[in-house]
């Protein structure tokens, strides 16, 4: 009953309001025929729609049937054929290259950043072994020297002194051996002389003795002399030209002990003097190094450290020389990690014959370090991965290929470790097995023909 007199209510106020409103739109004169017939439209809309859910709040709750859903089939992911067959044409189309996995040793390869560098064994920074004035400079920084060139002529303040020491003791040694020469003379005659009681045995005592005492003064002089020609040596930056070198008369000072050469075949790479400047043994004056080799620095993390060994081989890239591998040996592993860092500077010595490796250059350091026992190993080429898991495709003959789910391990040289899946000596594609994964997806996909 409540239901039905609120319905009754809702109905009688909507038609109600919509008379009036309509009287009033009349008698004001404001709206058209069709306006007043489109009102009259909706006003009866309104009034179903009243009525409708008057009568829907009237009538008994009734429960509503759904159909149930379809339970949802996950479609699994179709399972690829066991072998793959391929025709004769097909075959010579992919031009796929077979394998074989080898047992080798388990290499493994770390991988960190680094920097060309000088090796610090072949840098000479010369200096003037006494305090003297630059007469001439012979080279310029970035040249290229060889073994003995010269660099500079020093007038060398100590060496003159000492070459003047040395003049002299020349002279006096040449003085006791002309002295020696004389009494050693005076003594024979003295011995012939006695023969015929012409001397008497004093005499010839005498003599013997006056010969003693000039052999020994010339061996004093000897001393003196090779003592001078030492301080010469000491003094000077080169010694006197070995037998048999060539070195023309142009390229030594007056005194080639006065000469500043290079102690290697290398480059110059700074110059810190002046034609005429006045230096002592405090100033290097040439930096002279040997870019033969080089060393190159690498940044390796904690946790490779226990894998590097000294004499490991190193493989070095450089963004200058794109493709290039330039080979070397690990020669030091510090002691110490840098706190700031994590990382230990690894050392290694690089050949670098044609001088493409420069100081400061940013480098990429690979260091095959080789581990204990050996492993099955293919080439890195040969994988691919089918269903989320790598495999390698085995020929069978006549066409076919066996894809094998194996288990990989370390990656070094282009080579993979299989840890499992895969036996020594069997043979696998190498490159070409791309197109093998292509046409074994290929072979999953539903006829829709």
């Amino acid at each position: 009953m409540i239901h039905t007199s609120l319905s009754r209510t809702a109905h009688e106020f909507a038609i109600n309001r919509s008379e009036s409103d309509y009287r009033r739109s009349l008698l004001a004169g404001r709206l058209p025929v069709v306006k007043r017939r489109l009102l009259l439209g909706v006003a009866a809309v309104g009034i179903a729609v009243v009525t409708g859910f008057a009568a829907g709040r009237s009538l008994p709750s009734a429960s509503i049937a759904v159909p149930a859903s379809a339970p949802s089939v996950a479609a699994a992911d179709p399972q690829p054929p066991a072998t793959i067959v391929l025709s004769e044409s097909k075959l010579a189309n992919m031009q796929l290259q077979i394998e074989e996995a080898k047992a080798g040793p388990l290499v493994r390869a770390v991988s960190a950043t680094g920097s060309v560098g000088y090796n610090q064994l072949h840098v000479a920074r010369i200096r003037p072994m006494a305090r003297g004035r630059i007469e001439a400079l012979d080279v310029s920084a970035g040249d290229r020297v060889v073994a003995g060139q010269r660099l500079a002529v020093l007038d060398n303040f100590d060496l003159s002194a000492a070459h003047s020491k040395a003049v002299s003791a020349e002279a006096a040694l040449n003085q006791a051996k002309a002295q020696l020469a004389a009494a050693g003379a005076a003594y024979d005659r003295a011995t012939n002389l006695i023969r015929n009681d012409l001397v008497t045995h004093a005499e010839l005592e005498a003599r013997r003795a006056t010969v003693a005492t000039m052999e020994a003064d010339l061996r004093t002089k000897e001393a003196v002399l090779r003592q001078y020609h030492e301080e010469e040596a000491r003094l000077s930056p080169v010694g006197p030209a070995a037998a048999g070198t060539s070195s023309s008369s142009d390229q030594q000072p007056l005194n080639s002990r006065g000469a500043i050469v290079a102690p290697f075949a290398g480059v110059v790479d700074s110059i810190s003097i002046a034609q005429g400047e006045i230096i002592d043994p405090a100033t290097p004056i040439f930096t002279v190094s040997d870019l033969s080799t080089v060393w190159v620095q690498a940044d390796v993390a904690e946790r490779d450290l226990g894998a590097v060994k000294v004499g490991d081989p190193v493989e070095v890239r450089v963004s200058a020389f794109p493709g290039r591998v330039f080979a070397g040996r690990v020669t030091y592993i510090p002691d110490q990690i840098e706190s700031a860092t994590g990382m230990a500077k690894v050392r290694s010595e690089v050949p670098n014959p044609d001088g493409a490796l420069r100081v400061n250059m940013f480098a990429t350091v690979t260091i095959l370090s080789p581990q204990d026992g050996d492993a099955v190993l293919v080439p890195s080429s040969s994988l691919q991965e089918v269903n989320k898991q790598s495999v390698l495709f085995v020929p069978t003959g006549d066409g076919q290929f066996a894809w094998r789910p194996v288990h990989t391990g370390l990656v070094a040289n282009g080579k993979t470790q299989i840890t499992s899946g895969l036996a020594a000596g069997t043979p696998v594609v190498g490159e070409g097995s791309y197109w093998l994964k292509a046409a074994l997806m290929q072979s999953t996909i539903p006829d829709q023909g």
